[in-house]
């Protein structure tokens, strides 16, 4: 049965990124679309269930969700600077260790999703590698950590 819905929701949210990228919403369209995101769900299902990965616990991730859009937003401006000015390019590699029972999954995937850091690597206990545009953290990197509180 839970594999049936993760199906689903895979299937669901493939068919909807299709019929927002398409030109023309057709039957046809959306026919082929549904049978693409289908064959799509069950790689995503298998992949999964053959790696054992989970999302994790949801410690932090009202928090993480609220600081989303504000690091969205400073990490778009710090990369345009970047571009413009090769004084302000610095940045690496470093730890960010999460905060107990904060699920390592989500929380890569969102500090990936932004300008300024990607999870290279997630390790047992919370810790991921995380190579970041500059030394700061970002807020949502805060709220994620527990930074600051």
């Amino acid at each position: 049965m839970r594999t049936m819905l993760e199906l689903l929701l895979w299937w669901g949210v493939l068919l909807l990124l299709n019929t927002v990228f398409i030109s023309s919403v057709s039957p046809l369209e959306m026919a082929v679309g549904g049978g693409v995101a289908l064959l799509g769900a069950l790689g995503a299902v298998a992949v999964r269930h053959a790696s054992g990965a989970t999302p994790g616990g949801p410690a932090r991730l009202a928090r993480a969700l609220w600081a989303y859009p504000w690091t969205l937003l400073a990490d778009t401006g710090r990369l345009a600077l970047a571009v413009a000015s090769p004084a302000h390019r610095r940045g690496g590699f470093r730890t960010v260790r999460l905060a107990p029972g904060t699920g390592a999954a989500w929380g890569a995937a969102l500090l990936s999703s932004t300008p300024g850091a990607y999870a290279v690597e997630s390790r047992d206990g919370g810790e991921l590698t995380v190579h970041a545009m500059g030394d700061q953290l970002s807020s949502l990197e805060r709220a994620l950590t527990g930074a600051g509180e």
